[in-house]
């Protein structure tokens, strides 16, 4: 565990953020609707949002031999697209809702520049963000 910060949150993206870091950030970010069977994103698609699951559950769905196959379910606390939000690359799955769906996203550049005056908050944000990365390769891992 991260000795510099101590854990505030067991949310992956808030885990050391304070509540008043958090509600910061979360003010940042936009709440939408995703109704049951709309794609939240596209394979392929280019974007540098980042997204967390407020409420709902939606599927995480990639194509082989020409169809679309589900491959995770991911739900409230969980964190999308934190690859293309990074490097800004396509998308590389498609996200699906299987029910009405709460998302909030934050945009790159508004999320960027606000952590920019706050060093500190940007370092923890940073943190969180890297090791949120470091899980889903450990995940992956696992699964080859």
């Amino acid at each position: 565990m991260n000795k510099l910060f101590p854990p505030q949150s067991d949310h992956p993206l808030f885990r050391y953020l304070t509540d008043e870091e958090r509600s910061r950030v979360e003010r940042l970010g936009k709440l939408s609707a995703v109704s049951a069977g709309d794609y939240l994103i596209r394979a392929g698609d280019t974007d540098s949002k980042l997204y967390a699951i407020e409420d709902g559950h939606l599927h995480i769905i990639t194509t082989r031999d020409g169809r679309e196959v589900p491959v995770a379910q991911v739900g409230p606390g969980d964190v999308l697209g934190e690859v293309s939000f990074i490097d800004d690359s396509p998308r590389t799955v498609s996200v699906k809702a299987t029910e009405a769906s709460v998302i909030r996203s934050w945009d790159k550049k508004t999320l960027s520049e606000a952590l920019a005056f706050d060093p500190q908050l940007l370092a923890k944000f940073a943190v969180a963000m890297s090791e949120l990365l470091v899980e889903r390769l450990r995940d992956m891992a696992k699964r080859v």
